[in-house]
């Protein structure tokens, strides 16, 4: 068995943590968006449309494109691919964001995972994890409780399996994850 599993959530939940568990459990591949080649000039790049959220947008889902189809490969080849934000995301925030353009058109063209889990955190857990790693500018954005909102709306609508992982240590978030995939297979979750 195989698949390509999104992992979705807003900022400072655990997501890396969690693909990397997920992924040292599955003998299997961690992924991201954007993937390493961008991620040294991601800050450069979000600087230069600073002022125009659409071409933010874009190049996420440039990022999506490539990534996606990177982990789709490697699926059809019998391996486990855990990506660390995904198409979800993308759309999530670009909506939060005001992004009007019709990205959604783009669906038909996007590899989609097997599997999109959402893990959710009490807010005020969320932030000190954030306080405590350092947030970011674009961290800063999800504690605007309208923006956050409208997020966690967004990436609910596009999640398969949603956990609430509250007081749940990292290796417990990952071994709940990994006994829902072992269990079920990634298309039979949804």
């Amino acid at each position: 068995m195989s698949g390509f599993v999104a992992i979705e959530g807003l900022d400072g939940v655990g997501k890396s943590t969690v693909v990397q568990l997920l992924a040292e459990g599955f003998s299997g591949h961690a992924m991201s968006t954007p993937g390493p080649a961008l991620r040294d000039s991601r800050q450069a790049v979000l600087q230069v449309f600073a002022e125009d959220e659409l071409a933010k947008a874009l190049f996420y889902t440039a990022s999506v494109s490539s990534q996606g189809r990177q982990a789709r490969s490697r699926a059809e080849r019998g391996e486990w691919v855990f990506m660390d934000r995904y198409w979800a995301s993308t759309l999530a925030y670009a909506k939060a964001r005001g992004v009007t353009a019709d990205l959604e058109a783009l669906n038909g063209s996007l590899i989609q995972p097997d599997l999109t889990v959402l893990l959710l955190l009490d807010e005020s857990e969320r932030q000190s994890r954030l306080q405590a790693r350092g947030a970011t500018a674009e961290d800063m954005e999800t504690l605007e409780p309208g923006f956050r909102q409208c997020v966690l709306d967004e990436l609910q609508a596009r999640a398969n399996l949603v956990i609430d992982i509250t007081g749940l240590a990292v290796t417990e978030i990952a071994a709940s994850v990994f006994s829902v995939i072992r269990a079920n297979g990634p298309r039979t979750v949804a």
